[in-house]
């Protein structure tokens, strides 16, 4: 079986999605332990200092920012730069 870019892509935005609703629960309660727990999941790939990316693009200051729009970070996918998706609690 091949996988091509798109449905790569797809599982990416997908494992995201399910850790942002796992996420979820910690946020609306407030609970950082919880949350920090869930980030775990998420440390692998993406770091939480400015300017610091792994395979993933650093979070810091994410909130607000243009979805695929990290300078310091050059492997968005096409499909992400294009979103027109600003990182915000609906998102």
């Amino acid at each position: 079986m091949t996988i091509n870019g798109g449905a790569i892509t797809a599982l990416r935005v997908a494992a995201v999605l399910v850790a942002v609703a796992a996420a979820a629960p910690a946020l609306a309660t407030g609970d950082a332990r919880r949350g920090g727990n869930v980030f775990q999941a998420c440390a692998a790939c993406h770091s939480l200092e400015p300017g610091r990316n792994y395979s993933g693009p650093s979070l810091w200051g994410l909130w607000g920012r243009k979805a695929g729009s990290l300078a310091s970070f050059g492997r968005y996918s096409e499909a992400l730069k294009r979103s027109n998706l600003t990182w915000n609690e609906a998102t």
